[in-house]
């Protein structure tokens, strides 16, 4: 998809990454590839998109030294103090 000039924004990597990380059965190929691509861009997704792929990724069986976990909890956490604390208004 690079190197056909696909177009891919922060509010659609966003989009495409909290779909595909809702994925619960096989190996989180879509999510990887997504988070990828808006990496290789230095494109920040949104802090829920974020939190939904770790949380993904913390279901499946990775070792807790894997290089995408510890950028993806790395990123997690930089938005979180970013933004502050988060409050559900209901």
């Amino acid at each position: 998809m690079t190197e056909r000039k696909f177009f891919l924004n922060p509010k659609m990597g966003t989009d495409l990454l909290l779909a595909a990380s809702g994925e619960k059965t096989g190996g989180y190929t879509t999510a990887n590839y997504i988070w990828d691509m808006l990496q290789t861009r230095n494109i920040i997704p949104a802090l829920p998109a974020v939190e939904a792929y770790y949380k993904g990724l913390k279901e499946r069986e990775i070792p807790s030294d894997d290089p995408r976990l510890v950028n993806v909890a790395r990123v997690l956490d930089n938005l979180q103090l970013r933004l502050g604390p988060r409050r559900n208004f209901q």
